[in-house]
């Protein structure tokens, strides 16, 4: 019996890190999630100790079930350059280059792409499309505008930075990731309360029946939906496709952003529809297989 082909694909995200063998047809043979952080604070998975054991863990679940692994790619919630070297260490406490240290690891080649890039190839594969904008919104915030079906990376693969908006809803003028993302949320209102909590669940959890979860809540999503409608004014897209946790796992805030969205962009002649990922949760590991081949 013949075996099967698969890619090593891998999403280091700033709250979990996915990772996935997935066929030549970008379908998921098997996967695994893992936490990134233990706390809210800090910068997530040191020296990529958890992506490399999902990575081996892989590897010995393809030599169990005959898949043989050919290459490997791997996006990440960093600003990533078009030589596929990361260039921050905002949420990641990476210290080698993940493009030499992976090979190193596994043996094989690997391709290395920012995560958002990823979902966006991910969206144009799935929903046939070649130009629209597409926004995750989840422990962070970013974007990438794919024009003829590829993402735009910019001149040094920082062109993904919606996130790092500067907004001035407080004398810190904190960026919009800081404000209106899931990790944004749970901070604020850890902040607010002086208490730890798991995450942004718990904060809309409480939406209802607490003033403070409302208000960041709220708050947050006037942000986001009015940045949009600003971004939409620089890059006037067609369509804008959003994507990520926190935007489809969560009714109450796309509901929210929406409407101020639709509030903001109102002076637009046509401003685009706002439309859900069709890719997922699943959009980050496939799109990193797409990368790598």
């Amino acid at each position: 019996m013949s075996s099967v082909n698969a890619t090593l694909a891998i999403d280091v995200g700033a709250s979990k890190i996915a990772g996935a063998l997935i066929d030549s047809g970008y379908q998921i043979l098997h996967e695994l999630v893992k936490p990134a952080r233990q706390s809210l604070y800090g910068h997530a998975d040191p020296d990529l100790t958890i992506t490399k054991e999902i990575i081996t863990e892989l590897i010995e679940h393809a030599k169990d079930n005959g898949i043989q692994v050919k290459n490997g790619g791997a996006c990440f919630a960093e600003y990533v350059k078009p030589d596929q070297l990361l260039n921050s260490r905002d949420q990641i406490a990476w210290s080698a280059q993940p493009k030499d240290d992976f090979a190193e690891l596994t043996g094989f080649s690997w391709v290395i792409e920012s995560d958002v890039r990823a979902m966006s190839l991910a969206e144009a594969n799935a929903a046939g499309l070649n130009d629209f904008l597409f926004v995750t919104v989840s422990s962070g915030i970013s974007h990438s505008l794919v024009i003829n079906g590829k993402p735009w990376a910019g001149a040094t693969g920082e062109a993904i930075g919606f996130g790092v908006t500067q907004i001035d809803n407080s004398q810190e003028s904190p960026t919009l990731e800081q404000f209106s993302s899931g990790m944004g949320i749970a901070r604020r209102y850890q902040q607010a309360v002086s208490k730890d909590i798991d995450g942004a669940e718990t904060v809309f959890a409480l939406y209802e029946k607490d003033p403070i979860a409302n208000e960041i809540i709220e708050s947050a999503a006037n942000v986001l939906g009015k940045s949009l409608a600003v971004v939409v004014d620089y890059l006037d897209p067609e369509k804008i496709i959003i994507g990520g946790g926190l935007w489809l796992g969560s009714d109450i805030y796309r509901k929210l952003v929406i409407a101020s969205y639709e509030t903001n962009a109102a002076k637009r002649r046509k401003a685009p529809e706002i439309i859900n990922s069709i890719g997922g949760a699943k959009a980050a590991v496939i799109g990193a297989a797409i990368a790598a081949n």
